[in-house]
């Protein structure tokens, strides 16, 4: 730069706002206005070569940087992205308004270092959310629970619009210390510090569009993880919420991972939809007496649990917001693990439905299959109009095809209840050759039942192949059966007729009622080697 003289440096003083405010200064001079604490320097001519004539603040420790840096433009440095109407005009922001777009919740004061950060996670959710200068759709922005360990000790509450993102599961921590729900859904009618009773909910007003994503929720002795009071239309997922219960402690014992709760058939929680849920440790995963419906669970999992889903317990049909119990609502492709009474039951409700889930140890109270004094269904229906499409069984296995549980272990069925259900998952058998019946497999009879065996055998040592159905009916109140072997074949004829089947009535318990019955198989076909391949669908 070429220097044209220095005569002398002159900084003249005054007030911006008061008089004639900021003066046009000279050529290189200085001015420094004293209410604002803001200094200026005179650009001075056109003709000295600055590019216009005026003043130009030098920024000082009192400037707001970010008001100034206003020529932010996505991938400005690239010039295959156009952000505007064309590649010479590209939309341009200040830092400031692109770093509001997401806000973490540090610049509330929520350090997440394992103290209580109650306060903080409150305000700054209030703030975001029900704060009434903010509330517009333009500032409904994601709030980001950073890394880290956020003990709380009173209920979190999240109103309408409420978008909340930990960095994943076992990342973000909340550590709930008081025997309070740790998350609570309100409705909008809540403000800042007060959040709003159910009772004054509306279709219009109750929580919802709410997204709760992405942290571990750990209770050590609340009732509830997560407390969804009349909320619809919601998003949670990659969470998990790990309570203190264990198996063996006292069945009454009852905290809930997630309850639904409505305050009417018409303002309930509806609509919501669960993904990559993870829960243990509690009396019961998820819990809900009320008209709640369409809700759906799925890639969720569900272990070390006194029950699981529990629809419609202390439901009394015809109170408000009970008019029907649960309806609707759909968990698939979760596993179940360890769960000490039944995964999924339903007292109340119908239209629920279990699909292609998978369900481990379940109803063993902690035990065994062998070592099991009480066995419960796996699935529960008391009211017909529920269903199971495609789930897994291991108890299927276990009990109905496992030599080792054949004697003097009854079976309680994988489903219970009015219904049909479809164990569509294949099971298979290696079959040898029996000179009398014997037991093959064993099925439930606690109630009357009908079941439809398809099956396909094949010998790996003679030329013989059968495709077949067994049609069995059983009446354990009157000890009956009727079993009924439809089928195809082919290879040697004289071999056709080697492979027989008949039923049998058990009471593997001894308690004078019948409660299994077995496929008995007779197979003369000498040295026989051959797999036994079948599905079975139940019909109660």
């Amino acid at each position: 730069m070429a220097v044209v003289s220095i005569s002398r440096i002159q900084i003249r003083r005054g007030r911006k706002n008061q008089g004639s405010g900021l003066p046009q200064l000279a050529s290189g001079e200085l001015g420094w206005a004293v209410d604002e604490q803001e200094l200026w320097i005179g650009n001075g001519s056109v003709a000295e070569g600055a590019p216009y004539v005026g003043n130009t603040k030098i920024l000082s420790e009192h400037d707001d940087l970010f008001a100034y840096a206003d020529s932010y433009t996505y991938r400005g440095d690239q010039s295959y992205i156009t952000s505007g109407i064309n590649a010479n005009n590209p939309v341009v922001r200040t830092l400031q308004a692109r770093l509001d777009d997401v806000v973490s919740v540090r610049s509330f004061g929520a350090a997440g270092d394992g103290s209580n950060q109650t306060a903080a996670l409150q305000r700054a959710i209030d703030q975001l959310y029900l704060n009434p200068a903010n509330l517009t759709e333009q500032s409904r922005v994601v709030l980001i629970l950073e890394p880290g360990i956020y003990t709380i000790n009173s209920t979190i509450y999240l109103p309408p619009f409420a978008t909340i993102r930990g960095a994943g599961i076992d990342k973000t921590v909340i550590i709930m210390t008081a025997n309070l729900p740790a998350f609570q859904t309100v409705n909008g009618a809540s403000t800042v510090g007060s959040y709003a009773s159910d009772s004054i909910s509306t279709t219009e007003i109750q929580a919802r569009n709410i997204e709760f994503s992405g942290l571990t929720i750990q209770t050590q002795q609340s009732k509830q993880g997560i407390l969804l009071q009349s909320c619809k239309d919601s998003i949670f997922k990659d969470i998990r919420l790990e309570g203190s219960w264990t198996i063996g402690d006292d069945s009454a014992t009852l905290n809930t991972g997630i309850e639904l709760n409505g305050l009417s058939t018409a303002v309930t929680s509806h609509s919501n939809q669960f993904s990559n849920i993870v829960i243990s440790k509690y009396s019961s995963a998820i819990v809900s007496d009320k008209d709640i419906y369409n809700n759906i669970w799925k890639d969720c999992k569900f272990s070390n649990l006194n029950q699981g889903i529990a629809f419609g317990e202390n439901t009394v049909l015809g109170s408000s917001g009970m008019l029907t119990g649960p309806l609707n609502n759909t968990i698939s492709n979760s596993i179940f693990d360890t769960i000490g009474r039944n995964a999924i039951r339903v007292w109340a409700g119908k239209g629920n439905q279990s699909q292609d889930n998978r369900f481990y140890s379940t109803g063993y109270e902690g035990g065994t299959p062998l070592s099991a004094i009480v066995q419960h269904p796996v699935i529960q229906y008391d009211i017909v109009g529920n269903l199971s499409s495609n789930d897994w069984f291991e108890r299927s296995s276990e009990l109905g095809t496992n030599p080792t549980y054949f004697l003097n272990i009854p079976f309680s069925p994988e489903v219970s209840g009015l219904g049909i259900v479809d164990y569509n998952y294949p099971q298979t058998l290696n079959l040898t050759s029996y000179s009398e019946y014997s037991k093959f497999l064993k099925l439930p009879a606690e109630t009357r039942s009908g079941y439809e065996i398809n099956y396909m055998y094949k010998s790996n040592a003679v030329n013989a192949c059968r495709s077949g159905k067994l049609l069995l009916v059983v009446d354990p109140e009157n000890n009956t059966y009727n079993l009924s072997d439809e089928y195809e074949y082919t290879g040697d004829t004289s071999f056709e007729r080697n492979l027989k089947f008949i039923a049998q009535n058990y009471d593997e318990n001894g308690d004078t009622m019948v409660d299994t019955i077995a496929i008995m198989v007779l197979n003369s076909t000498s040295s026989d080697t051959a797999t036994f391949v079948y599905t079975v669908t139940s019909k109660s």
